[in-house]
């Protein structure tokens, strides 16, 4: 008897293998999520809702779009201090709505420009600026399309 109703209580739920178990949310489309962004934005979602979600991630495309102009000019300009300061402001918000790319781009570009490695700070503000156009249109779906 006890397996019958065990069974009645865990049909149609689905786990995951993140600290909070929740059903995923099906309101997005999903199949222009990558991959490795949808246990992030679960998680997002189980806390806040799709509405949070998509607040964020627009606050998150004008902060980001107006920081990656801004690391591309002190790029140019040489300021390879200001390159890490930018891109860590960037990482942690971007890891954290599952643009594990760009996060991981903004690592590499902060670290090389703390240490003054130009070439490697110059080619993390290049894959910056590529994983952050990427992310846009993934990210701007979740939205409704609407701009940031």
């Amino acid at each position: 008897a006890e397996d019958g109703i065990r069974d009645k209580l865990v049909t149609g739920v689905q786990t995951c293998a993140l600290p909070i178990c929740a059903p995923r949310l099906p309101a997005f489309p999903m199949s222009t999520i990558p991959d490795d962004a949808r246990p992030a934005l679960d998680v997002l979602r189980s806390v806040g809702g799709n509405d949070m979600v998509a607040m964020l991630i627009r606050t998150f495309l004008q902060f980001a779009r107006e920081r990656v102009g801004k690391l591309g000019e002190e790029a140019r300009n040489e300021r390879w201090e200001e390159v890490a300061s930018i891109a860590h402001s960037i990482k942690s918000s971007a890891r954290q709505l599952g643009a594990n790319a760009l996060g991981d781009a903004c690592a590499t570009a902060e670290e090389c420009g703390r240490k003054g490695d130009i070439a490697g700070a110059s080619a993390g503000v290049t894959a910056i600026e590529r994983e952050f156009a990427v992310a846009y249109e993934w990210m701007r779906t979740l939205t409704g399309g609407t701009p940031a």
